[in-house]
């Protein structure tokens, strides 16, 4: 079934970025309806199958462009090491073979986060230990050693 003029108009502003209840205002007259009615007819109309379908059908475009998929960075990727190959910059060859990698998964970014002995320390003892290192330092900033 085809959708009415007015709801074209609405799909139109949902699509460029208009909130549901304000594209039924822009699309609709709205005249002297409650700001509860119109949320709930916005919100039956996107219900309605051939509404939302156009909605899909309009977007689909949009998304197509929007795709950056890994066979996309992949090429891209393989096309920077065939440059950087024929012009014998091995620094752009790296990283060309560096990202090939880390887009297959076969090099991870990872953080190492080292424990020491203060790890084993409760709050009473980190406060103890640190009034001691204030101690140490106001004494060590006025000249005096211990």
């Amino acid at each position: 079934m085809a959708i009415t003029a007015q709801q074209e108009k609405f799909c139109q502003f949902v699509i460029s970025g208009l909130n549901q209840s304000d594209a039924y205002r822009a699309a609709y007259s709205c005249g002297k309806m409650k700001d509860k009615t119109i949320n709930n007819r916005a919100y039956e109309l996107m219900k309605n199958g051939d509404v939302a379908g156009r909605i899909s059908e309009l977007r689909s475009p949009v998304v197509k462009k929007l795709q950056y998929t890994l066979e996309k960075a992949m090429e891209e990727a393989e096309d920077a090491l065939k440059v950087s190959r024929e012009k014998e910059q091995g620094g752009a060859m790296v990283a060309a073979v560096t990202l090939r990698a880390k887009l297959n998964g076969l090099l991870v970014d990872r953080k190492e986060i080292r424990t020491g002995p203060l790890d084993d320390l409760n709050f009473s003892e980190l406060s103890t230990l640190e009034s001691k290192l204030r101690g140490f330092i106001a004494g060590n900033s006025s000249g005096t050693t211990h």
